[in-house]
């Protein structure tokens, strides 16, 4: 049986094209790859997007601590919006870190699942 990692973008495409990823303070979290993620939730939050309260930068973590929640400071999920969770064939990635993969070359998902931000706002602590 094939098994599948999860992205979530903001942004809908028909191919995932690797980016170049930045992660403050860990390695394995900027590299020019397609990200992904076993855990579906962690890829859902960052399908909700992110929009500015300010000209500040925004920040948005993730940490264990929070659990299954994207912390947003100076900026917030883009209410009322939609948002896209990409199905992608585990057996091309290779593992990063965590729960996190990477895949070094483009990627068509299995699978394009629109998503409500608003259906997902428990996902989110915005301080």
């Amino acid at each position: 049986m094939k098994e599948y990692l999860y992205h979530g973008s903001p942004y809908k495409y028909d191919i995932l094209i690797p980016s170049q990823a930045f992660d403050i303070g860990v390695e394995a979290g900027c590299q020019l790859a397609v990200y992904a993620t076993s855990n579906r939730n962690m890829a859902l939050c960052f399908a909700l997007g992110c929009v500015a309260d300010s000209e500040k930068e925004v920040e948005r973590t993730m940490m264990p601590e929070y659990g299954d929640k994207m912390l947003f400071k100076n900026g917030h999920p883009n209410y009322g919006g939609k948002g896209y969770l990409y199905k992608l064939d585990k057996s091309k990635f290779t593992h990063a870190m965590g729960t996190q993969w990477v895949c070094y070359e483009e990627i068509i998902p299995e699978e394009i699942i629109e998503i409500q931000v608003n259906d997902y706002l428990d996902l989110c602590v915005v301080i």
